[in-house]
């Protein structure tokens, strides 16, 4: 490798969005336990650590916005203490399935311990899951084992067992996931092992001349960025929690990231990956470039939760790394000049890696998590203010922002640039500037710790995402708004529901919309109960108004209920039949999405 490759990755790794070094976990909480938003005053915030730019600040602004955004105060005597977990079921062991396993894999390959069974019984997802186990106590049923298999004849060797045993697997990768796709049947009588991949987390092969991957599955998304970095590339999926999510994981999930404009949706990253099922290894022995060779197995891995198989490795495309990263951002007078320029930014054909537009509240929110500005940048802020407000006729509680990462080589980025900013200025936009791009970006990897913090004062939060028709847009956020307001009047919600959004991926026929709702659960009896009925009413409000059951989150259990109005019972028949003919005794029971209702080792039947 020549001095300037050398050079060029280590300046991406400098520019980094987070540390790419490994660090401890939360058991339970979101992220490492280095880092966490905490007061370091009355009316003040800081994030502890060093992994995100925004660590190590003062925050002055971020608890004004928060009280003028929810209604209710926000105090540090207020905090709510986390519950003692209530003592775990004893462990279903089904003695025949241990043997056998046990003569395959080491002792420390298998855990029965309480601590491992209860933190693979749940993903993020915040209320029902995260909320309901710190500040309730317990989860309505948690696995019996966990099992650390290294190798593809380990895994064999489990499935095997389990078939024969009458066991029940579930896959488990970084544990990230929102849809509780992780949370075990109640009705499952038989044992329970979750099946941690993360152990086969090597790149088994690199084809420079071909640039592709062979990879496990279990590898996170930062393994693989810091690995493929080492050799001069990049996979450039790069979802919110990239630093923890694994890629056998993206493709159960069927994920998309934020440069998805110049890598793709994970479905146009993999080229072929291998699931291995209870009647065998599920795959197409040649990886090629595009192939018409009928229907394709590889068709059954995307967004398939964890009901058919374990995802153990994938082929998958690289690029050499980018010669330059520039960063961008964009002020519109609201939100709708905003949209109108990124349709016509998609007609020109000339697109960033990542371009994202957040509603005034999300802007608002991102102006809060700025430190105390010294002295010259406050005379630039104000500067700044004085051209949005008195000049440009601005107003502060309309405005929307783009942040913009473009990346490749010298000309293309030049030429985007020349694009975007030429476009924008058509449509009313100004620029940001790069730093204030920067820092948009990055912060998307360090807010998912807000939601810890605000949990401490029964204010729960929540994501959910839907795609829609470019013509559905306004339609779709403003029924949202419009029936959360209703729903918190409903339920006696104190102080103000808080709704933000962003359009963060688009394409040529829509685009993607991701909301942050929240809520305090002050003064109510049972406030993780309401704040799902709220979410769901939500959700069928998006579907009522064009919008898509799901982005890039997946299905889950949390959405399954959805199901039959968005596919045919001929389609849904025909897929519960496909798992019949793979997994004939429920083998992977874990019941998502179609087969949520199913349990058991009849559930397939």
């Amino acid at each position: 490798m020549c001095s300037s490759e050398v050079c060029a990755i280590f300046c991406r790794m400098l520019d980094s969005c987070y540390d790419m070094a490994d660090g401890e976990r939360y058991p339970h909480h979101w992220g490492y336990t280095d880092t966490r938003f905490e007061f370091d005053g009355p009316r003040s915030v800081r994030v502890t650590g060093n992994r995100y730019p925004v660590t190590g600040y003062s925050l002055p602004g971020f608890i004004p916005f928060a009280e003028e955004v929810l209604g209710v105060p926000i105090n540090p005597d207020e905090i709510v203490d986390e519950v003692e977990r209530l003592p775990l079921p004893a462990s279903s062991r089904n003695e025949g399935f241990l043997t056998e396993i046990g003569g395959g894999l080491e002792a420390g390959q298998v855990s029965l311990s309480d601590q491992d069974r209860i933190v693979h019984s749940h993903g993020q997802l915040s209320v029902d899951e995260i909320y309901r186990l710190i500040y309730m106590g317990s989860l309505p049923k948690v696995v019996d084992a966990v099992l650390f298999p290294e190798s593809e004849e380990d895994v064999r060797l489990i499935v095997s067992a389990a078939v024969s045993h009458d066991v029940c697997l579930v896959p488990y990768g970084g544990g990230t996931n929102v849809s509780g796709a992780l949370a075990c049947p109640v009705g499952e009588v038989r044992m329970i092992a979750s099946v941690d991949m993360r152990r086969m987390n090597r790149i088994l092969e690199v084809d420079e001349e071909n640039h592709s991957a062979l990879v496990e599955a279990g590898i996170s998304g930062k393994e693989l960025e810091r690995d493929l970095e080492a050799r001069g590339y990049t996979c450039g999926h790069d979802p919110d929690s990239v630093e923890l999510s694994t890629l056998g994981g993206w493709i159960a999930t069927n994920a998309s990231g934020m440069k998805k404009n110049k890598y793709g949706n994970i479905e146009d990253i993999v080229l072929e990956a291998t699931l291995i099922t209870s009647t065998g290894d599920f795959e197409t022995r040649h990886a090629t470039p595009r192939n018409s060779t009928g229907i394709q197995p590889r068709n059954f891995l995307f967004g398939s939760e964890g009901n058919f198989g374990i995802i153990t490795k994938a082929i998958i495309k690289i690029h050499p790394l980018p010669q330059t990263r520039q960063y961008g951002s964009l002020v519109f007078p609201n939100l709708a000049a905003g949209v109108r320029f990124l349709r016509a930014l998609r007609a020109e054909g000339v697109l960033p890696a990542s371009i994202r537009l957040v509603n005034n509240v999300e802007f608002r929110f991102s102006q809060a998590l700025k430190p105390a500005p010294g002295t010259l940048k406050a005379i630039e802020s104000k500067i700044q203010k004085f051209v949005l407000f008195k000049i440009k006729r601005f107003k502060a509680l309309e405005i929307a922002a783009c942040t913009i990462v473009m990346e490749g080589t010298h000309r293309e980025v030049a030429h985007q640039q020349k694009v975007i900013f030429g476009t924008a200025k058509k449509h009313g936009g100004i620029s940001g500037g790069s730093t204030n791009g920067k820092r948009g970006y990055m912060l998307t990897f360090s807010i998912a710790y807000i939601r810890d913090f605000f949990n401490q004062f029964k204010i729960l939060g929540e994501t959910f995402e839907t795609s829609v028709p470019w013509s559905c847009i306004t339609q779709v956020t403003g029924a949202v708004q419009k029936a959360l307001s209703e729903q918190a009047q409903k339920h006696g919600i104190q102080g103000k529901p808080y709704l933000s959004y962003r359009v963060t991926q688009t394409y040529h026929t829509g685009v993607c919309i991701y909301f942050t709702m929240g809520m305090s659960g002050k003064g109510l009896d049972r406030p993780e109960e309401i704040y799902h009925q709220i979410e769901h009413t939500l959700r069928q409000v998006i579907l009522d108004n064009g919008g898509s059951l799901s982005h890039h989150h997946g299905i889950g259990k949390i959405r399954h209920s959805y199901l039959p109005q968005i596919q045919t019972e001929s389609s849904i028949d025909a897929i519960r039949q496909t798992k019949r003919a793979m997994d004939s005794r429920n083998t992977f029971g874990i019941g998502n999405g179609i087969f949520a209702d199913a349990g058991g080792s009849e559930g397939a039947a």
